[in-house]
């Protein structure tokens, strides 16, 4: 009898270690396809291989397939990296962070694509499940037209193409950090306090994730723009310059909404505080209004000899004229704007 084993045909054997030697020595690409699925699309003058999840068998197949620095395969194994560039003689090691608005944590994520770029050859490496990335790969690989504009034209311009679509994909939640600031705009000069406070603190949140995505790549991209290698020709310059245009006007956008939440922020703070002064004032005024009567009847209260002490009547009156009086002061105050 017969198995088939990651799209080989292996004949059963007696000897349970035979079996053993005979399926280490069969491993082939289809085994990670199966594990965390190795897409590739070829042309003529250049080959896209790209895989969807980083597992246990992802440095396996980067070290048996091709000729990458370890350290550059470590940083791809390992947890997540901060935007960089890596510079070889005949390749480039790029980490690309792009950031997604979490609808359900209602905050600002980064995903990590990690890129090899050699001469004939680009390799994409989705640290988190990436599902824009997958679609641009199936749009490329069902399209003969984008595979002739993009693939038939070299490794370097389908980087860029890659790249030029991931960042403008990047900027919807930098929309949205800008719509909920404005909405945020209102309600703090509405006095809507119990609120804003939270909702400025996670759109803060969401401005300094922003920041600490974007700002390295506008160092590593235009790292790109100045590069000259046999992988990224002179020629390019133009294209990834294009890229780090559209960063930079990112960037913009992002520096004006950590402006404005700052502004935001000490704004809510002083109204927050001119509040609580208000509040405190106001307790005070209805504190000293009560000390009258705690007097009088402080007073009454030790059986003295005095005023009315024998007529009750009196005494009640006596409080109520001087509850009256102080309540009528009280808001003679309010409404001279005093408190």
């Amino acid at each position: 009898m017969s198995h088939v084993v990651s799209g080989l045909k292996l004949i059963r054997l007696v000897d349970i270690h035979d079996f053993v030697i005979l399926w280490y020595n069969c491993i082939t690409l289809d085994k990670y396809k199966q594990i965390m699925t190795v897409q590739e699309i070829k042309g003529k003058k250049c080959r896209w291989v790209h895989i969807d999840e980083v597992d246990e068998t992802t440095e396996s197949y980067l070290k048996e397939n091709f000729k990458f620095h370890t350290l550059d395969i470590e940083d791809v194994v390992s947890e997540h990296q901060r935007p960089k560039v890596d510079i070889y003689k005949y390749y480039l090691f790029l980490i690309a962070v792009f950031p997604y608005y979490d609808k359900d944590k209602f905050k600002v994520r980064a995903r990590e694509v990690d890129i090899f770029l050699n001469k004939d050859t680009l390799v994409t490496i989705a640290k988190n499940p990436n599902h824009f990335l997958d679609r641009i790969f199936e749009r490329v690989n069902n399209s003969g037209k984008l595979k002739k504009l993009w693939v038939e034209k070299g490794a370097s311009f389908l980087l860029y193409k890659v790249l030029e679509k991931l960042f403008h994909e990047s900027h919807p939640p930098v929309d949205t950090v800008g719509r909920q600031i404005s909405a945020v705009e209102d309600d703090v000069y509405d006095n809507e306090l119990k609120s804003v406070a939270r909702d400025l603190a996670l759109i803060r949140r969401s401005v300094f994730t922003l920041r600490r995505v974007l700002e390295p790549q506008r160092f590593t991209i235009n790292v790109l723009v100045n590069l000259d290698r046999e992988f990224i020709p002179a020629e390019m310059a133009n294209y990834f310059d294009n890229i780090h245009d559209y960063i930079e006007k990112t960037w913009a956008e992002v520096e004006s909404h950590h402006d404005m939440v700052d502004g935001l922020h000490r704004t809510n703070e002083s109204l927050i505080s001119q509040h609580t002064n208000r509040v405190i004032t106001t307790l005070t005024v209805i504190s000293a209004s009560l000390m009258p009567l705690t007097l009088l009847s402080g007073i009454y209260g030790m059986n003295m000899k005095i005023l009315f002490v024998d007529e009750p009547i009196k005494v009640f009156a006596l409080f109520l004229g001087v509850a009256l009086a102080t309540l009528t002061l009280v808001v003679l105050i309010i409404r001279s704007k005093k408190v």
